[in-house]
């Protein structure tokens, strides 16, 4: 059992026999009244999002995840296609709820599958992917008044803001929770 005190960003619990991800979570002490916490949960079955406020103390359970290493293959217009590396058996998740994460994968990218009580729900890429420029602007000189940053297009379709120094074809290091340029890569 997880007590709200345990509470952490991407913990999975089992709410109403559902898996909730907490998206976001505060812990409130009012002037009067007992303390308690204000979260953002996402469905992960059907991706809705709500606001709930759990009492300090309150006791959930934690649903039972399992991961699998595979490696993304393609998505088409409806589902994204992955490879599980131990059986080579291939699995389906619909584009709509991980095109967010897509975004960034190359093909035979590896990744995780996440499996919430044996259900396929999800996909966990790495925090960091490395990816070549396909089409980027020439810097021109002196034009430094806008912070320095053109906008980039990326090999997967991505389009990024980068320094301007960058060039086309070279590859660079992209954050995937933010979507932000980090560094050029060396490879």
């Amino acid at each position: 059992m997880i007590s709200t005190s345990d509470f952490t960003k991407g913990m999975i619990l089992n709410i109403e026999d559902q898996p909730w991800v907490i998206v976001d979570f505060q812990f409130v002490s009012p002037g009067k009244g007992s303390a308690f916490f204000r979260t953002k949960l996402k469905n992960m079955k059907t991706e809705k999002v709500v606001e709930r406020t759990f009492k300090s103390g309150e006791k959930f359970e934690e649903s039972e995840l399992t991961y699998k290493k595979a490696s993304y293959l393609y998505s088409d217009r409806q589902n994204s296609v992955f490879l599980i590396k131990n059986d080579n058996q291939r699995v389906s998740l619909p584009i709509d709820s991980v095109k967010d994460k897509v975004i960034y994968l190359r093909q035979n990218s590896d990744i995780d599958l996440l499996y919430v009580d044996d259900e396929l729900l999800s996909l966990n890429i790495p925090k960091k992917v490395s990816l070549k420029i396909t089409e980027a602007a020439p810097a021109i000189k002196g034009n430094t008044s806008g912070g320095a940053f053109k906008t980039v297009k990326l090999e997967t379709g991505l389009e990024v803001n980068v320094p301007i120094f960058i060039k086309e074809g070279e590859v660079i290091r992209i954050n995937t929770e933010s979507g932000e340029y980090v560094e050029r890569a060396n490879e």
